[in-house]
C-alpha cells in the first residue's frame, strides 16, 4: 500500500511539470505533514494523536481569490521513536476550494477552506467528510511559502462507527510554478500566485 502512495505522489509532481507552461503563475504543489486530533473521535479507541506523513496537494489558482485543489494525506510514517506512534493507518483524498481575499500576491495570505474528502482507514473502514477550514501562507520567496491550515472535517453519524467527525492540523512547504508576466516581474514585489494576465 505505502508504495502504491508513493507511485501516486510521484505522479502527482510529474503532472504538475506538465501543467506548469502557463504564462502566468496559477499552479502550486505543497508537501508536508498533519495531525488528526482523535481524543473525542469516534472509531480511534486508544488513540489520542494520528501522525500522517506526508500529505500532498496540487492547486490552481482561478480568480478573484479562489483557488481549488486536490490531495493526498496518508500515515507513510507509522512511528518515530520518542514523538508518536500511530496505532491506525489513515490515507485522506482530498478536493478543495480556498478563498484568500484578493491577497494572491502578497506576503501574508489568509483563506477560508471548503470541500469534501474520502477517508479510509485501515485500508477498509471508509466515509465521507464535508470540510471547513481556515488556512495561513506565509512567502518566504516569491515563489516559496509555508502555509499552516486546521480544518474540520463532518462525517455522517451513519459511518461513525469507521471515522468520527474530527480536526485536522496541517504544516507545509508550498511552491508555484510557471513564468511570471504580472507585476512580480514588473515590480518584483509579488509573492504567491501571480494573478495578472
Amino acid at each position: 500500500m505505502f508504495g502504491k502512495n508513493i507511485v501516486l505522489i510521484l505522479l502527482l509532481f510529474l503532472s504538475i511539470h506538465s501543467f506548469a507552461q502557463d504564462s502566468t503563475v496559477k499552479w502550486a504543489v505543497s508537501f508536508g505533514g498533519s495531525f488528526i486530533d482523535c481524543t473525542n473521535t469516534d472509531g480511534f479507541v486508544d488513540e489520542g494523536f494520528n501522525v500522517q506523513i506526508p500529505n500532498v496537494s496540487v492547486m490552481r489558482y482561478l480568480d478573484k481569490g479562489f483557488t481549488i485543489g486536490a490531495g493526498m494525506t496518508i500515515t507513510g510514517v507509522s512511528s518515530i521513536n520518542g514523538l508518536f506512534i500511530n496505532k491506525y493507518d489513515v490515507t485522506i483524498m482530498d478536493f478543495f476550494a480556498k478563498y484568500d481575499f484578493g491577497l494572491s500576491e502578497e506576503k501574508w495570505v489568509p483563506q477560508l477552506i471548503g470541500g469534501v474528502g474520502l477517508l479510509v482507514k485501515d485500508k477498509n473502514d471508509r466515509s465521507i467528510s464535508v470540510n471547513a477550514g481556515v488556512g495561513l501562507t506565509y512567502w518566504v520567496l516569491p515563489k516559496v511559502g509555508l502555509n499552516g491550515q486546521v480544518v474540520h472535517r463532518f462525517v455522517s453519524e451513519s459511518t461513525y462507527e469507521n471515522f468520527g467527525s474530527h480536526t485536522q492540523v496541517s504544516g507545509s512547504l508550498i511552491v508555484t510554478f510557471g513564468e511570471s508576466k504580472g507585476k512580480r516581474n514588473k515590480r518584483r514585489t509579488g509573492h504567491g500566485f501571480t494573478t495578472n494576465n
